[in-house]
């Protein structure tokens, strides 16, 4: 087993921030460059602590909480420009293939399928 090394209490505290913020802005301009700036810890600091804390990475972190709530906002009947606006992407196409490569379906065929299963 690897021996983990203790945070010091500022990184703790920048971690479970940036987590809070994550959670609650799921796609907006908060780079990691950015938080870590703003809470006074390296880049690399704040990745590798984050990764350690929650298990996965920044990228692959936010990834998930837009990819999750994309799917509820889906499954409540909203279409997926709305939704690819409400996660922050470019435009619907860049979501539908971020939501496929995330779920290996797009959200027409899991929604459909769902419709499908449940007439």
């Amino acid at each position: 087993m690897r021996n983990r090394k203790k945070l010091k209490k500022h990184v703790v505290m920048a971690i479970m921030a940036a987590k809070k913020i994550f959670d609650n802005n799921q796609g907006d301009d908060h780079t990691a460059y950015a938080m870590a700036q703003s809470f006074g810890v390296s880049r690399n600091v704040l990745q590798k602590a984050f990764k350690e804390a929650y298990g996965m990475g920044i990228r692959d972190y936010r990834l998930k909480v837009r990819m999750e709530l994309s799917k509820q906002l889906l499954a409540e009947g909203k279409d997926a420009k709305e939704v690819s606006i409400t996660v922050h992407y470019s435009d619907p196409s860049a979501f539908n293939n971020a939501f496929k490569r995330y779920y290996g379906v797009t959200p027409k065929e899991m929604f459909d399928f769902n419709k499908t299963l449940n007439a």
